[in-house]
């Protein structure tokens, strides 16, 4: 099966030579979200390709050169490539680093930053019309509306269709209801889209919408939907005159003060901030908590999660630098480098999970790139963030910023920044907007 792929790599590359852009770009895509949900990750393994992933990158890297062949000016600089230079720049110090100081070997440190790379995906948009990014856009969300309609159908059929994940059971209503953690990938990104530019007209413009809206909510997860609701709340104040503007947000910012004092004051008597200042303090011995049991309490066990891959940064300087090394969870040096006790616990071995997680995404830059990495990568994002602001007037601007803020709020209960398709689809409108202003040459 693995050769298919492959395969389906090189046929990929000579489509785009051809000037089959958009096909090569939907195969792209088919490869990053591993066959759009569909094509589990042991079909995919041949030598070192373990992820769909795997073949999106080679497919990329082999239109990239292509391009720099025949394009003059391919490489030409601009902010956004300023800043991911000045990121890569760090990453090499830290492949560096990880290889020749900690000893970690060549091939664990690509498994580990190779999902990086693919900011490079930058260079083949930005060379792509208006029109062709539009399509592929449509294209994709089209794609995105077909998986949601079958990540709908688990739940009615309690059976998994999409790539098997977690998955567990909630009650609403006093109805026992499955809850499937497989969302397809890039649904949380064309949710903005549906509600706020979608492609399509009429009673299929609200059909998708609504497709895509009940997907996401069907996750039952508590944190998505709240920052999702904040978004589109955040959305609709942004659209209204100014004067009615300041009116709201004056009066959210009255109720969110009150609301902080509250919530503040009922944290710091919990045992949550007990629980901190003992990680804050080093003891995390001394917290007297079940794993298991912290698991349960979710907030909580985040906090904690973070704070112990933190205080670790503290207590190794060179690694608030440079980050604590760039080794997989299953590399061997990770259980005699690390001795987390915050953590997921691994079904086969019963021990704690050192460096993955899908809990928040921090933790994992942190570990992985010290202070100065993380800030360089958030940077690009908030640069993208600021960007759509600025130009919010655009519809693509004004969706894509919202769909950043509420990737900011589950940021602290996801990895989702630890993920490629979280910045590759907000590339795609940020060249969109870039080209809408583009002058017209006479």
């Amino acid at each position: 099966m693995s050769f298919i792929f492959i395969t389906a790599v090189l046929f990929a590359i000579v489509l785009y030579i051809r000037g089959y852009k958009i096909s090569a770009l939907f195969l792209f895509f088919f490869f990053l979200t591993s066959g759009f949900n569909l094509i589990p990750e042991k079909m995919t393994q041949l030598l070192f390709f373990s992820k769909g992933m795997d073949y999106a990158i080679i497919t990329l890297f082999g239109i990239v050169a292509i391009d720099a062949i025949y394009i003059k000016g391919y490489l030409k600089r601009d902010r956004l490539i300023d800043l991911s230079l000045l990121f890569y720049i760090f990453l090499v110090a830290c492949i560096f680093y990880s290889r020749f100081v900690i000893g970690v070997d060549w091939f664990e440190i690509s498994r580990t930053i190779r999902y990086q790379f693919l900011w490079v995906a930058y260079l083949v948009f930005r060379n792509l019309s208006k029109e062709q990014l539009r399509n592929l856009l449509k294209y994709l969300f089209f794609v995105t509306v077909i998986c949601s309609v079958l990540y709908l159908f688990q739940i009615i059929l309690n059976q998994s269709i999409l790539n098997e994940t977690a998955k567990s059971s909630v009650e609403l209503f006093r109805i026992k209801i499955p809850r499937f953690y497989n969302q397809p990938d890039m649904l949380h990104f064309f949710v903005f889209m549906a509600i706020y530019y979608n492609p399509f007209k009429g009673i299929v413009k609200y059909l998708t919408t609504a497709i895509l809206v009940i997907a996401l909510l069907a996750a039952f997860h508590r944190s998505l939907i709240g920052s999702f609701f904040v978004t589109v709340a955040l959305g609709y104040v942004l659209q209204l005159p100014r004067l009615q503007k300041v009116k709201v947000l004056s009066i959210t910012a009255v109720l969110l003060v009150f609301l902080i004092v509250f919530a503040g004051y009922k944290f710091v008597h919990s045992r949550t901030y007990i629980d901190v200042q003992r990680v804050v303090s080093g003891n995390i011995e001394d917290t007297e908590i079940d794993i298991e049991d912290l698991q349960a309490s979710t907030f909580t066990f985040r906090i904690l999660h973070l704070m112990e891959r933190n205080q670790y940064l503290l207590n190794n300087p060179r690694a608030m630098l440079v980050g604590a090394g760039l080794m997989t969870e299953d590399d061997k040096m990770t259980y005699s480098l690390f001795n987390f006790d915050v953590g997921l616990l691994d079904e086969l071995t019963g021990e704690t999970t050192q460096l993955d997680t899908g809990d928040i995404s921090y933790s994992v830059l942190l570990l992985r790139y010290g202070y100065v990495g993380t800030l360089l990568n958030m940077v690009l994002f908030i640069y993208l963030i600021v960007s759509f602001y600025k130009k919010r007037e655009n519809k693509y601007a004004f969706f894509s910023f919202l769909y950043f803020v509420m990737s900011i709020g589950t940021s602290f209960f996801s990895a989702n920044f630890t993920l490629p398709i979280t910045f590759v689809l907000p590339l795609i409108t940020y060249c969109i907007i870039n080209k809408t202003e583009e002058p017209v040459p006479e």
